[in-house]
């Protein structure tokens, strides 16, 4: 299996309705848990969903985002057949599920040894939270998920959030970009500054093939 994960900046200008070129998958994100397959290039695009995932070869997955969490699955059959997902992963998405429901579609198709890419995300020590919702999401996930901000404000670790439940949904992870949106002005942060452009993470499956590429 050989697959690729990139990751790209769209300006100000780019679109947020679903459009994009025909064998890209660019979903209406809304911060739930919706899981679509993607059986041919370009399907589903712009439909109401935060995560796809495919095992057709050269169908381009993107998620995009300005603060939230994008995340890369990866796995196999028992045939040996690969298959790849893209899933945007806010605080409502991650609360909600939409970890837990993607990995559940992955090992309803048989796809095992599923191991994930964590693009970059809002760090805690800029993403202040409120009080009473990050007690919640504690609650749920566990206190290593409450964090502070630099000005010593609650904050929630998004990116905590997502390895926990990652791993608790049998994932492992294979790597983290481990870049602050709102730090890094490389990428988009509607948090920090109100920009309007969202960052992509594309993954894509190129080939039926052995060895493992990421850009």
């Amino acid at each position: 299996m050989r697959i690729s994960v990139s990751e790209r900046s769209d300006g100000d200008s780019a679109p947020t309705d679903g459009s994009a070129p025909g064998n890209v998958t660019v979903l209406r994100q809304v911060h739930g848990t919706r899981v679509v397959e993607v059986g041919q290039p370009g399907e589903h695009q712009g439909v109401s969903a935060d995560a796809a995932w495919t095992w057709a070869p050269r169908a381009i997955l993107a998620v995009r985002t300005a603060d939230c969490v994008p995340i890369a699955l990866y796995g196999t059959d028992a045939a040996g057949r690969g298959a790849v997902a893209a899933v945007h992963a806010g605080w409502r998405g991650l609360l909600d599920g939409v970890v837990a429901a993607t990995c559940a579609e992955l090992r309803r198709h048989g796809i095992r040894g599923v191991r994930a890419v964590i693009g970059p995300h809002i760090c805690p020590q800029h993403y202040e939270f409120g009080a009473d919702q990050l007690d919640a999401a504690s609650e749920a996930l566990g206190p290593s998920v409450s964090s502070t901000t630099q000005w010593g404000s609650p904050a929630l670790d998004l990116g905590e959030a997502a390895r926990l439940l990652l791993r608790r949904n049998g994932a492992v992870i294979d790597s983290e970009v481990g870049r602050c949106t709102a730090a890094d002005e490389r990428y988009f942060s509607h948090r920090a500054r109100g920009d309007q452009g969202r960052t992509a993470l594309l993954v894509c499956l190129e080939a039926q093939q052995e060895g493992l590429h990421d850009q």
